[in-house]
């Protein structure tokens, strides 16, 4: 293999790289990686031929950023990526609020904070005054960011 042909080799290495830190993160191993072919290409094309060299960083900069870009946007509407919202529409605050007023059993102690159960759904839940033992039926009086706000109820 020529000069050239060698540039090229670790030009295609470094694309793969990128792709694979994009896609499978190494905390920035594979990203050292991408850079030392990517410098190696560099060197031995200017070495060959500055025109070589001139060519090769030319399209290193016309083709990276848009890799870039380019596989951002795949992780992003992947299953790699975060969704924009929750399947179950949300599961915040607003949602919670409708649970307000409802009684459920709690599943844990509450010492303050423990799990409650509503039927088939199981909910963080915190205690506004003080212990509640497992098995005691609460009603919830609010819903606090992740968790709802309960109270013993009161039977009699």
């Amino acid at each position: 293999m020529n000069a050239l042909q060698w540039a090229i080799a670790l030009q295609i290495l470094s694309v793969a790289l990128l792709l694979a830190e994009i896609f499978l993160p190494s905390g920035g191993i594979l990203a050292l990686a991408t850079t030392g072919a990517l410098v190696g290409s560099l060197v031995i094309g200017f070495s060959s031929s500055p025109l070589e060299g001139w060519i090769l960083l030319g399209l290193d900069l016309a083709v990276f950023p848009f890799l870039i870009w380019w596989g951002f946007k795949k992780v992003e509407t992947s299953s790699m990526g975060l969704p924009d919202r929750l399947a179950n529409g949300g599961g915040g605050e607003e949602s919670l609020q409708t649970m307000v007023g409802r009684t459920g059993t709690t599943e844990t102690d509450l010492r303050p904070v423990g799990r409650v159960r509503f039927g088939n759904l199981v909910h963080d839940g915190q205690s506004r005054s003080g212990f509640i033992e497992t098995g005691v039926e609460v009603e919830v009086i609010a819903a606090d960011g992740n968790r709802l706000v309960v109270k013993p109820v009161q039977h009699g």
